[in-house]
């Protein structure tokens, strides 16, 4: 696979959706072995905190959040982006580019400047959208058939005195740029009567990515 990884032409984009790892050695070889060759990854939120372990402590963690606020996503996601543009970009590695955090929530994608993703702001309401009609099974958004969870604002950070973004109805999708690079934040229509879970975290990452390649 890292053969195979290593042919890749620099101008293809590569992306990897994490999974829930449990094995702490498997876990070690996709960063070793996959993850430094990846333009993009996606994840949910169990999965985020658990990457964010294993690259600042070294070990998986079995505990998150299952309904975590913008602002610590975003915390982690700053911390992630950090860890790995600083990684070995020697040979064929690539350094990070993208990154896609897809909670019940909301949709949170992150890109750097001039790295030729594109419509973030676009792919993070479609990837919001794809959410509820994944697991509603249906192609059409019945909101008769779901709720916002998201707070009327949010702050960036848990930082003290970080700024609030407020929810708008007529511009759901909040999008603002930090050192280099450009993040989007969109509000998920959460399905409330399930047909479908299995395969959700690959639909809405596809459907984000559709949209900036």
């Amino acid at each position: 696979l890292q053969q195979m990884l290593v042919s890749i032409p620099a101008e293809t984009k590569t992306h990897f959706e994490l999974a829930s790892f449990t094995e702490q050695a498997l876990f070690e070889d996709v960063l070793k072995y996959i993850v430094p060759y990846m333009d993009s990854l996606g994840m949910n939120e169990q999965e985020l905190p658990n990457l964010y372990s294993m690259l600042h402590g070294g070990k998986i963690t079995l505990i998150s959040d299952s309904s975590p606020r913008v602002a610590t996503v975003l915390d982690h996601m700053r911390k992630v982006w950090a860890t790995l543009q600083k990684a070995d970009s020697a040979g064929s590695k690539r350094r990070l580019s993208r990154l896609h955090v897809h909670t019940l929530a909301f949709q949170a994608i992150m890109t750097k400047k001039g790295s030729g993703w594109k419509n973030t702001m676009s792919a993070a309401a479609k990837a919001s959208l794809t959410a509820n009609r994944h697991v509603c099974g249906s192609p059409e958004i019945d909101l008769g058939k779901a709720v916002v969870l998201m707070d009327e604002s949010f702050s960036t950070s848990r930082q003290e005195g970080s700024s609030r973004i407020p929810f708008k109805e007529n511009r759901p999708v909040s999008c603002w740029e930090e050192y280099d690079y450009e993040i989007c934040i969109a509000p998920v229509l959460v399905c409330t009567e399930v047909r479908h879970t299995a395969g959700g975290g690959d639909n809405i990452s596809s459907a984000g990515l559709v949209l900036q390649i």
